[in-house]
């Protein structure tokens, strides 16, 4: 993650405009002077948690210091800002002297994000680089206010739960009636109907919503594809579905939906994944779709999926990530004299996935940039043998370079990337030879000769062939 380029500033500033131009003529005027300082450059990630929009003017800074000396104020070798911040995740470049550099000193990198000179996320602990740390940098940034959120509202009258219903086009302009079930901790429950197709015509969803502070429009991400954008009106009495830049989607037509008298809940059945445990014959999930936790029920194929958690768990209690068909409906309560409770029934189970999790569903990772960790090959989990490194790809951010390892050997090459296609070019490996993993490796290899397109889910990459079968899965995680 090093290379060397004239040094211009120690401080990189990045503008969505004009930089281009201004990084050319810093560039030539360096040149003229014919004095270059060499120096080194850090490239790294920093995300948060919270499901939060920033202002339009808030600024994203990462420095990097000099730690060695407790008594003394850390020295700043070089700082990266990206101004206006945009949205998480933030990628930043460092650029540093290589001379300012000495052997057995201590170097970190810090992160803020800041609106007007008010702090509003910062890194809570300081991350080791230059040989203290590992590469690519991936930082969380934590809020700096350092205090829960109230649960989101979008308006005086929207007092939650509630539920709104009315139709809405879908991408080829049918009619679509929509029922959505708003939660007050940020969930979303979504079942649509398509009155011109037969049945079986439903779906289900869950997600997430959040509130943009400085347009009050909804924002809803649940497993069905991408963001849906809701613009409130009338009070909050009715939900405009609007694209992306906020614009009504047929602001000529009624498509609007109208919040009810009172709340209707559904009953969602769909496929679903979830952080499972069992312990002390109480079985639970988390939901990636919206965090939810709810009890499993011991009914329908919960057996299947007990079995198969047993064999693959490493210590009691351990929570997996678990792939199923379900229904959340509600169950009679375990503690006596206490109301039914929302439940998940197992219809179907369709596997555990002991290296997976459910990472963070609200925020796509970048393809680039990224430690893209290998957790299923043609649908089978990847096994990571002691003592070797994990099957892992990176691709750089600024070159067509793609590096990392296949288990036993470490691999480079090349890649195109157009829209949504995404091919490698043949792979460089060496020549070692491993008592044990050879055989994933070789498959995992010849499978990256098939890769024709890609898609992102959260922190999840998925590799397609030609025929838009996942070849390869995989998550986003920080180098250990």
């Amino acid at each position: 993650m090093t290379d060397r380029r004239p040094l211009l500033s120690r401080t990189k500033v990045i503008r969505p405009r004009g930089h281009g131009l201004v990084t050319r003529v810093l560039a030539a005027l360096a040149w003229a002077a014919c004095t270059p300082v060499w120096a080194g450059t850090l490239e790294g990630t920093a995300a948060y948690r919270e499901r939060i929009a920033l202002p339009p003017d808030a600024v994203f800074e990462a420095v990097l210091e000099d730690v060695s000396r407790a008594d003394a104020p850390a020295e700043v070798l070089g700082r990266a800002k990206i101004d206006p911040a945009g949205h998480p995740p933030f990628r930043f470049e460092i650029a540093y002297d290589d001379a300012a550099v000495r052997r057995g000193r201590r170097y970190v990198v810090r992160a803020t994000v800041t609106h007007q000179g008010r702090l509003l996320f910062t890194t809570d602990r300081a991350y080791p680089v230059l040989g203290g740390g590992t590469a690519p940098l991936t930082m969380l940034l934590v809020s700096a206010r350092g205090e829960r959120r109230s649960s989101p509202r979008f308006g005086p009258k929207a007092d939650l739960p509630a539920t709104y219903e009315g139709e809405l086009l879908d991408a080829s302009g049918v009619p679509v009636q929509w029922h959505l079930n708003l939660f007050p901790p940020g969930r979303y429950q979504l079942r649509t109907t398509s009155k011109d197709k037969p049945e079986p015509n439903r779906a289900d969803d869950i997600g997430r919503w959040r509130r943009e502070p400085d347009t009050g429009r909804l924002v809803l991400r649940g497993g069905r594809g991408g963001p849906v954008v809701l613009e409130p009106g009338d009070g909050d009495a009715t939900l405009r579905q609007a694209d992306p830049a906020g614009k009504p989607i047929a602001p000529g037509s009624d498509g609007q939906l109208r919040r009810l008298p009172q709340l209707a809940l559904v009953e969602p059945r769909m496929a679903l994944t979830g952080m499972f445990t069992y312990m002390a014959d109480a079985a639970s999930i988390t939901l990636c779709a919206d965090g939810e936790r709810l009890p499993v029920a011991m009914e329908a194929d919960f057996k299947a999926l007990e079995t198969a958690y047993l064999q693959a768990r490493q210590q009691p209690g351990q929570a997996l990530l678990v792939s199923l068909d379900g229904l959340i409906a509600p169950r009679p309560s375990m503690e006596a004299h206490q109301p039914a409770r929302p439940t998940l029934a197992v219809e179907r189970f369709t596997g555990v996935w002991p290296r997976e999790t459910c990472g963070n569903p609200m925020v796509d990772s970048p393809l680039r940039g990224t430690y893209w960790k290998l957790v299923r090959l043609h649908g089978t989990p990847v096994q990571v043998v002691e003592k070797q490194r994990e099957p892992h790809l990176i691709l750089a951010n600024f070159e067509p370079r793609i590096s990392g390892s296949g288990g036993c050997n470490r691999v480079t090459g090349s890649f195109e990337i157009d829209g949504d296609k995404l091919r490698l070019g043949r792979m460089a490996v060496t020549m070692m030879a491993c008592p044990s993993g050879m055989e994933q490796e070789r498959r995992f290899l010849q499978s990256l000769e098939k890769v024709e397109r890609y898609r992102i889910s959260g922190s999840h990459l998925e590799m397609l062939d030609a025929q838009g079968a996942v070849i390869a899965r995989f998550e986003a995680v920080a180098l250990r």
